[in-house]
């Protein structure tokens, strides 16, 4: 019991509680007691007085007027006889003075009696009798019972509190040190150890039995549980990875479907180089038949079928490189130089449909971890819808800025079509809904799921007959400062 007791916060509550408690019951039933005795000798102290007062004065009173004495003397060690009475003392009015006894302490009452004689019916005051008591002994017994209280009830108090540990220890310390001892073993993966309390024989099921068996009922369960979501969370992680493949082949397929839409305007944009190229070839071989060769034109052509068809490899490039299916890779991007990238993407389309594109640069640009292709793609479906909008509107155009707020790197799309309508705002980014006759409804919903993907959000604003515009919001590359706006 000590070793279970030696550091018991328990314990120590338990012990400081009886004490604490038998300790006020102790000083309560104490006073109580003492009030008791204290009352008792009072009072009969006030019964000495009032037996001086209506006896012993009466006869005094008849000594003194007889002047006898040895009667007085007397009569004054007749008052000392009376309870806790030390000294008296007589002062009669002729000068005569009469004393009996000793004060031996400071704790002491005194009373004064005059003495009175009546003659011939009239009261002749004699003289004054003065007794005094001796509280020390009312006092000591006092404090002699108030120790001898306290101390029979320090030993119950000790006795009792000893009787409680050893109770408490075998109905419930033990026990509680066998189910801490268990549960300090339980592990999530392993099976549970039931808990088996020591019994010295068979006894009826108590309350620590009860508490036993919930126990282990509880680690049961839990155990149950934690297997149970176990394998909900590997068939969570394998739906997971299942969601984010096909999010993934989904992307891609929008990739292959926006090109596929844009195929006119790419073939017009290859056509540019490849015709100069055409045009160049035909200069440079007239300029190959002269005689002599023009060797100085004949290299500035060439220079010249060289730089349109690097312009021709990277128009290939760029949209092989949009379309293929590849593993999402992050990386340090400036924001300026994928938007710029996007929009040299659709420029010929805004040219077809006579939209302008104000790109608003910032003379810093701001540096995000993404993976280009899919800023890129959410960044060409933004503005080609927005482009698609604003067919056969005057004055259309859509103003691109970037902006950086608190950390965070905002790509605005702006343009002044027709607004949506509030219907369409509320489900814009559900996936298969689209306001396209021939649309799939998912370049929206994709959009959203890649900006979410990054850690950022894209929100959208729209007014009547004044245009959209959808916010991009991406949090700043890490290792690049920044001042926010």
């Amino acid at each position: 019991m000590k070793t279970i007791y030696k550091d018991s916060v328990l314990a120590k509550k338990l012990i400081i509680g009886t004490v604490l408690c038998s300790s006020v019951i102790t000083l309560i039933l104490t006073c109580i007691t003492l009030y008791t005795q204290y009352s008792r000798d009072i009072n009969q102290l006030n019964q000495s007085e009032q037996i001086i007062k209506n006896s012993l004065l009466k006869s005094l009173s008849e000594s003194v007027w007889d002047y006898d004495d040895k009667l007085i003397r007397l009569q004054l060690e007749g008052v000392l006889s009376q309870p806790y009475i030390v000294k008296t003392h007589l002062a009669l009015v002729d000068g005569q003075k009469f004393s009996s006894g000793a004060i031996e302490h400071d704790w002491v009452k005194v009373y004064t009696f005059p003495i009175i004689h009546q003659h011939r019916d009239k009261q002749r005051e004699l003289g004054t009798l003065t007794v005094t008591a001796d509280l020390h002994d009312i006092y000591q017994e006092l404090v002699n019972a108030a120790a001898l209280t306290l101390l029979f009830n320090a030993i119950k108090t000790f006795a009792v509190m000893l009787f409680m540990l050893f109770l408490i220890d075998r109905l419930i310390g033990r026990h509680l040190v066998k189910i801490v001892a268990n549960l300090e073993q339980v592990t999530p993966d392993a099976p549970p150890l039931p808990i088996q309390l020591k019994r010295s024989g068979p006894l009826k099921a108590d309350d620590m039995d009860k508490l036993a068996n919930a126990i282990n009922a509880m680690q049961q369960r839990l155990f149950n549980a934690h297997q149970a979501e176990r394998l909900a969370s590997q068939e969570r992680a394998q739906l997971q990875e299942k969601i984010i493949n096909q999010n993934q082949q989904l992307a891609q397929l929008d990739r292959v479907f926006t090109m596929g839409e844009m195929a006119t305007s790419l073939a017009h944009e290859l056509n540019q180089p490849l015709a100069s190229i055409t045009g160049f070839a035909d200069i440079c071989k007239r300029f190959v038949g002269q005689d002599p060769i023009n060797t100085a034109m004949v290299e500035k052509t060439l220079e010249k079928v060289s730089s349109e068809a690097i312009r021709a490899s990277e128009i290939i490039r760029r949209t092989r490189e949009f379309v293929r299916d590849r593993t999402p890779q992050r990386g340090s991007h400036k924001a300026t130089d994928l938007v710029a990238e996007s929009i040299a993407m659709l420029q010929d389309m805004a040219t077809k449909n006579q939209v302008r594109i104000d790109f608003q640069t910032l003379s810093s640009s701001p540096s995000i971890d993404v993976d280009k292709v899919q800023l890129q793609q959410v960044l060409i479906n933004l503005i080609r819808n927005a482009i698609e909008a604003l067919k056969q509107r005057q004055h259309a155009e859509v103003k691109i800025r970037i902006e950086v707020i608190n950390q965070i790197v905002i790509m605005h799309i702006a343009d002044n079509g027709p607004g949506l309508a509030a219907k369409v705002m509320q489900n814009l980014f559900k996936p298969f809904i689209t306001t396209k006759e021939q649309g799939m409804g998912v370049g929206l919903s994709i959009c959203h799921s890649i900006i979410e993907a990054h850690g950022g959000n894209i929100m959208v604003t729209s007014e009547a007959n004044k245009g959209a515009c959808f916010s991009i919001q991406l949090p700043l590359s890490p290792n690049q400062e920044n001042t926010s706006k």
